[in-house]
């Protein structure tokens, strides 16, 4: 085990290659992105970098020095993002993800 220090990092990327893809347009707004409940939000950082994803709806995003965000662009090489609240721009709550509900227990 090594620690590796990211305060000076803008946020830390759990990638599914490490090539990824210059190439790739983000999508902001998707219809088939898999309902993962919590806040639906929109960061940008200082480098005006700018990714959207979900966040669990706790405190944590606000106390913490950083929180993990799950990337909604189901064709991004980001599986997860641990972002560092140092590092961000601006920061905009787009919405409330919930999975529907279930008619049969109602």
């Amino acid at each position: 085990m090594e620690e590796v220090p990211t305060r000076e990092a803008k946020a830390v990327f759990f990638v599914k290659t490490f090539d990824g893809d210059v190439r790739h347009k983000a999508l902001h707004f998707h219809e088939n992105a898999p309902v993962v409940p919590g806040l639906w939000v929109r960061v940008h950082f200082y480098d005006n970098e700018m990714i959207e994803g979900i966040i669990s709806n706790t405190r944590d995003f606000v106390l913490e020095d950083g929180f993990f965000l799950i990337p909604t662009d189901p064709n991004g090489n980001n599986r997860l993002v641990y972002v560092n609240k140092s590092g961000l721009k601006d920061f905009h709550v787009l919405g409330m993800r919930n999975p529907p509900k279930n008619l049969h227990n109602l």
